[in-house]
């Protein structure tokens, strides 16, 4: 698995105290050594971004999610300052299934390549406040597509 349960249950966490609004963030780290990874999480701004102007902005924070941007650079700072990289990003889906989005694939890429080739998404499935399943998915270079990792994907009971 790409991350550690440690590293899931605070990002469970942070879905769950976020619904019914989307939460994001990032897990920062060495790639390959979990022993490294922290979770940060990053404020949601679409509640903002939908209120200042609807007609660009239809979508609010129960439907989408816009990374603060002061958020993303104090973490890049702190990546950068231990020798970090980005390792994954992780949002929820309040209510819905985890899927990778048409929204979801035009925020990871930048005209047609990835932005972070090596970087990996989690989509969070979150129902009547509480996590359902997640999935993981990853930029397969040769399709050109970011594929769902199968052997990645975990299912909770309970």
């Amino acid at each position: 698995m790409v991350l550690t349960e440690r590293e899931l249950n605070e990002i469970f966490a942070h879905a769950e105290e976020a619904y019914p609004e989307e939460a994001c963030g990032i897990v920062i780290g060495k790639p390959g050594d979990p022993s490294t990874y922290v979770v940060r999480r990053c404020g949601n701004l679409a509640n903002q971004y939908h209120l200042d102007d609807p007609i660009r902005n239809p979508r609010d924070a129960k439907t989408a999610y816009i990374m603060d941007p002061k958020d993303l650079l104090r973490i890049q700072g702190e990546a950068d300052a231990n020798g970090f990289e980005f390792v994954l990003l992780y949002h929820s889906h309040p209510d819905h299934e985890a899927y990778f989005s048409e929204t979801d694939r035009e925020l990871a890429l930048f005209g047609d390549e990835p932005v972070w080739p090596q970087l990996r998404y989690l989509v969070v499935s979150v129902k009547n406040s509480k996590v359902s399943y997640y999935k993981v998915f990853s930029w397969d270079g040769l399709e050109r597509q970011f594929r769902e990792e199968p052997s990645a994907v975990g299912e909770l009971i309970g």
